[in-house]
Order: structure tokens, then C-alpha cells, then sequence
């Protein structure tokens, strides 16, 4: 798969392939965490559009909401059978047993029931109401319009609505398997419009990890909404946290667990094991202690008095353990050096290139020689050459280009400062 952007984020032109290994290399304010970010909101947005309540069935659902409410304000007689008959009229669970092609006699049901319970002066109301519905049921699906409301959506919640390279006003990104194009999309004015054609992606699902430091915010996070919170689309409750969209989705599947899940393929099981080694313990969500802890000889520590590199391997091992790195998942990692000691950076470069070895995608954003030359030195021993592909961020453009050397040489540039100074000192003395 290749992804090809113009003008968005801090990228002016940015060509990237994600087969395998994807690094992107680069000194700050580059644009290196840019395609990162846009992939994980195309997957989200084509593959779980209905999860943004975008489906024709969660429209309906929403009015039968608002018809309930109302209703229950309204209601003639307020004794209980009265309320327990209107929140029977208005759950979906009855629009579902009746069907789409029976919806006539499920409204005209509706009325009556509402004209009986009801106070008179409130049915204008109820009539605007019933009007949507009536619209809604006999629309048809749109899946194409729903994809492009939710991408809309992802893309204005990661880019706090600033899609756009500053001082543009048109942009575009296309995915690519080989020549067949997947998706094209248009940006004019930070709008987003999804071109007509679209192909099937194969990759399902997206995790982009930020920093290890989720794993302190437990309290803030459990509270916390992105914009793009489905049960309070309508409304913005005062004194509710919010947050970027993909560090609330890392936080839930940090904290969802299978307990049925047993590992499909043996090398999720050694991965797991080889980060229990690597930490002496593992980080586990802890349901007494409504907090993330990390076990070690038996004992429970605080995940706030763990060392910031032990959660780093604690969320790739939860990860793995609910099944959310999988074959049909990308896995994105923002800087993950950081936080790290260079021998825990070979340590971690070790595990990407084993998952990518297994066929997981993973996207790798750094600017530390010691991670870049782990991943290529362990990416070879994998014999993972042709899956493996390392990109320069500069100035605000990637180039479809292998650049190993060129990374080498800019992130490099601190230490030839240090031979300088230390010419100047043997010089001067």
C-alpha cells in the first residue's frame, strides 16, 4: 500500500509505502508524525464508519431518542405504565422486529400511541419530529456519504480542525495498492470530500501509541471524550475532560481484555514472554485497584512509580495480549525512543522487526540514530530488506526514496558539533 499526501498537516508533499516496516526519520516540527496521523484516521473513518454513528440504523436510533425524551416531558398521565408503554414505542429493538419494509405500520402505530398518551399541544412538535424519521427510514443507505462524514469527523478531531498546511487552501491525499487507487480524497478549506471510486483497504483496524505516559492518566482518561464521543455527539457537558481521538482509543483498548483470547500464532506468545523478560514482570489493567498496575515477584507496584520504559514494553504487551496487533492492524509509533536507554532501544527495535517479520505492519517515527540503526541492523537479520523502507522528513516534504544515508547524516550533525569542540579545546590548549 502507498499513501500519497499534499498540503496537510505540516507536509507540503509526502510519498510513503507501508509494506512491512515504515520509518520516517527526521529532526522536530518535520511533518515525520503527519502520515502517521492520516492513516490512522483513514482506517478508523473507511473501516468503522458506523462506530461514528453514521449507519442509517444509528440515525434512526438517535430520532427514536429525542421522540423519548420529548415524549416522556409531555406525557398526559405520569403513572409508570404510561412511561414503560412510551419507552417501549421508542426503542430501536421495535423498529428491528417490525423492518424497514413494514415501517408505515410501525409510524402509524407510533401516532396513535403518541396521540393517545400525549398532550395535544405537543404534537407540532412531535410531527416535525416524526417528519425526520419518516425521511430518515425511507432514505436510502448512503455508505459513501457516511465514510466521508466520518472522515470529516476523525480528521477535525486529530487536527483540531487545521487539516490544511498553514496558509493553503487545497490538498489531497490518495492511497494506493500498487497502481489501483483505494481512496481519493480532496481537501478544500480543511473540508473533506471522498472521491467517488473507492476499493476495499485491506488493513481493519489502527493504534497510534503518542507516549508510555497514558498509562499515568488513568483517572483524567476513564472520564475523558474526544470530540468525536458517540453517546455525547449532541452535546458538550461542562466539566468532561476531552482529548485527541487516538490517544482515547489507545486508552479503551489499553484497558479491554478477552479472557477467552488464546494467541492464534506462536510468536505472539514469544513476544509476550520476551517482554515479561525484558521488564521482569508484566503491566496489567487491575479491576480492584480500577488502575493499571505492573506485577513484579508477585507483588503489585503503582503504575505511577513505574519506570516511564517499562510501560513503553507494557503497552505492546497488552497490546498483543487483546489481540489489537494483528495481521489486519497498524501499529504506529510516535518517537518511541523516547523515554527509552539505548540498550532498551535495540531491545524494543527487536520486537517491531519480529512483528514485522510476522506480517504486522508498523510505522516507526523517530529521530534517534540508536533506534534507526537497530530496526535496519535487526530488519536485515530478518531478512526483512524488501519490506523494510526508511524515509527523511526535511523541510516539510518525503520523498519516495530510500534514505538510510542522508537519516545517518542529519541526525548525526549533534555529534560532528562534539568533534568540534573538542578540536577547539585540543586546539586551544
Amino acid at each position: 500500500m502507498r499513501i500519497e499526501l499534499k498540503n496537510i498537516g505540516m507536509l507540503e508533499k509526502a510519498i510513503v509505502k507501508i509494506d512491512g516496516l515504515t520509518v520516517i526519520a527526521g529532526e522536530n516540527d518535520t511533518g515525520k508524525s503527519t502520515v502517521g496521523k492520516v492513516l490512522f484516521c483513514i482506517i478508523k473513518a473507511i473501516s468503522k464508519y458506523e462506530d461514528f454513528r453514521e449507519s442509517k440504523m444509528d440515525k434512526i436510533e438517535d430520532i427514536l431518542e429525542e421522540l423519548f425524551f420529548f415524549a416522556r416531558r409531555n406525557i398526559k398521565n405520569e403513572d409508570i405504565k404510561n412511561y414503560r408503554t412510551l419507552k417501549n414505542i421508542f426503542h430501536i429493538r421495535e423498529y428491528v422486529q417490525v423492518g424497514e419494509k413494514n415501517s408505515s405500520e410501525y409510524i402509524k402505530k407510533m401516532t396513535n400511541q403518541i396521540n393517545r398518551l400525549l398532550e395535544n399541544d405537543t404534537n407540532k412538535n412531535i410531527e416535525n419530529l416524526m417528519e425526520q424519521l419518516k425521511h430518515i427510514i425511507s432514505t436510502p443507505e448512503n455508505k459513501h456519504k457516511s465514510m466521508q462524514n466520518a472522515l470529516n469527523k476523525v480528521f477535525h478531531s486529530e487536527f483540531n480542525s487545521s487539516i490544511l498546511k498553514y496558509g493553503t487552501k487545497e490538498g489531497w491525499i490518495k492511497l494506493y495498492d500498487k497502481k489501483l487507487l483505494l481512496l481519493d480524497i480532496n481537501i478544500i478549506e480543511n473540508k473533506l470530500k471522498l472521491g467517488n471510486n473507492t476499493e476495499p483497504i485491506e488493513i481493519k483496524e489502527a493504534t497510534f501509541i503518542e507516549t508510555p505516559l497514558i498509562l499515568n492518566n488513568h483517572d483524567l482518561l476513564s472520564r475523558s471524550q474526544s470530540i468525536l464521543d458517540t453517546k455525547r455527539r449532541k452535546s458538550r457537558l461542562l466539566g468532561v475532560p476531552y482529548t485527541t481521538f487516538h490517544t482515547k482509543d489507545l486508552f479503551d483498548k489499553l484497558k479491554s481484555r478477552n479472557f477467552e483470547f488464546e494467541f492464534e500464532f506462536e510468536f505472539e506468545n514469544k513476544i509476550s514472554e520476551s517482554i515479561a523478560s525484558i521488564i521482569n514482570g508484566e503491566i496489567v489493567y487491575d479491576d480492584n485497584e480500577r488502575d493499571f498496575v505492573y506485577i513484579k515477584n508477585k507483588q503489585k507496584i503503582p503504575i505511577k512509580n513505574t519506570a516511564t520504559g517499562i510501560k513503553a514494553f507494557g503497552i505492546i504487551q497488552l497490546l498483543i495480549n487483546s489481540d489489537f496487533i494483528n495481521r489486519k492492524s497498524l501499529l504506529i509509533l510516535d518517537e518511541p525512543e523516547v523515554h527509552l536507554h539505548p540498550k532498551w532501544q535495540l531491545k524494543y527495535a527487536q520486537i517491531i522487526a519480529t512483528l514485522v517479520k510476522h506480517d504486522i505492519p508498523v510505522m516507526a517515527n523517530s529521530h534517534s540514530p540508536y533506534m534507526i540503526e537497530a530496526l535496519k541492523r535487526y530488519s536485515d537479520k530478518e531478512n526483512l530488506e524488501d519490506k523494510s523502507n526508511f524515509y527523511l522528513a526535511e523541510s516539510g516534504i518525503i520523498e519516495d526514496k530510500n534514505k538510510l544515508s542522508e537519516i545517518y547524516e542529519k541526525l548525526s550533525e549533534p555529534y560532528d558539533e562534539f568533534e568540534e569542540m573538542e578540536s577547539e579545546r585540543f586546539s586551544n590548549g
